[in-house]
């Protein structure tokens, strides 16, 4: 290969030179920065100060050109303050040296809040659940309607600034929502589930049949199919009556919870056995705090009678009951002979699932 003498060099970078000039040259913009880049405003008798808006432009040691380009809908000055004249469109820009920012403006005639409501008045959930509330105004356009919302327990209930709640521990709070000088409130419960087994049942046995009340924590159950199913939390598994063996029985049917301690009882839930029919209702009784006679379930307890609940023989769902907030240390379900669902092809008692909460 032939050297490149020094005469050669010079040329070459002469050329190369001549080549860059050809290119043309890029110009480096800075767009006004604006703190808004949408904005809504209103106009009415009851706009007050929401016609008008103060934008701001940066950096600020820059200058800046402000148009409208609808001023009969909102107008501009140059120091950035726009004014809303008529409903309608428009777009603000500002302008610098070298660029410029459009902020898109709706200006809507505005309507005044009257009032509104929460779409629950409760809710009744566990820790860590987390729900939603929904303001709904009225009249149903209104422009604005700013929530200031507060929780009266933040150990039992949160809320965030966007009305989302989240139970964060076991109890009850006032969540209420405020605006232009009206209140709306809701009561959340925050419960537990209590993990019934068989040492919550006192004295299991039988429903003896030569005695004509029962006796025992429960009338009765075969053996395969025993009460504490109702409390493993599988549907497919059931408490059965007795229907083979020295005794077959009968209604009435019932069983005994000692919840180990005073719970204020808000919800319960019964399941029945899959596809099987049996009872359609049940008598709810509740024994506070006291000394007890196990061994007399009818008259060793002061049961409270909190009334008489229907339940759906036809359903394989779970049955979900609002309790009213009854405070107890026992409890006891009592399955009359009128209980007997007319479908039931015998006199057993079956069910799946049971349930109660509370805190």
């Amino acid at each position: 290969m032939k050297k490149m003498n020094g005469i050669g060099l010079v040329l070459a970078f002469v050329t190369l030179m001549t080549g860059c000039a050809e290119y043309s040259k890029f110009d480096i913009t800075e767009k006004p920065f604006v703190d808004k880049t949408s904005v809504e405003l209103y106009v009415g008798e009851h706009a007050g100060k929401r016609s008008q808006i103060q934008l701001t432009s940066s950096p600020s040691d820059r200058k800046y050109t402000w148009t409208s380009l609808a001023p009969d809908v909102a107008s501009v000055d140059q120091n950035g303050l726009v004014t809303a004249h008529i409903e309608g469109y428009t777009v603000i820009t500002v302008v610098s040296e070298n660029d410029r920012t459009d902020i898109n403006v709706r200006v809507l005639e505005f309507v005044p809040l009257v009032d509104f409501t929460l779409d629950r008045s409760e809710y009744s959930g566990v820790v860590q659940d987390m729900f939603l509330l929904l303001a709904m105004p009225e009249p149903s356009n209104a422009s604005v309607m700013d929530i200031q919302w507060t929780s009266s327990n933040e150990k039992v209930a949160h809320v965030f600034s966007n009305g989302l709640v989240k139970i964060t521990g076991v109890g009850e709070s006032i969540i209420t929502a405020r605006t232009n000088g009206i209140t709306r409130t809701i009561t959340v419960f925050s419960k537990l589930k209590f993990q019934i087994t068989s040492a919550n049942i006192p004295n299991e046995g039988i429903y003896a049949p030569s005695v004509q009340t029962p006796t025992w924590g429960y009338s009765s159950q075969q053996a395969a199919y025993p009460l504490t199913n109702l409390f493993d939390g599988n549907p497919a598994s059931f408490w059965h009556g007795a229907y083979s063996g020295s005794y077959v029985s009968n209604y009435p049917h019932w069983f005994i919870v000692d919840l180990r301690r005073t719970v204020i009882i808000t919800d319960m839930m019964i399941q029945r056995r899959q596809n099987f029919v049996s009872c359609n209702g049940f008598y709810f009784y509740v024994c506070p705090d006291v000394d007890v006679d196990q061994s007399d379930p009818l008259n060793g307890y002061p049961w409270e009678l909190q009334g008489e609940y229907t339940f759906d023989p036809q359903t394989n769902n779970e049955q979900w009951y609002k309790m009213p907030n009854v405070e107890a240390r026992y409890i006891t379900l009592y399955f009359d002979p009128k209980h007997k669902d007319s479908a039931a092809t015998n006199n057993y008692i079956q069910l799946a699932e049971f349930g109660i909460y509370g805190y």
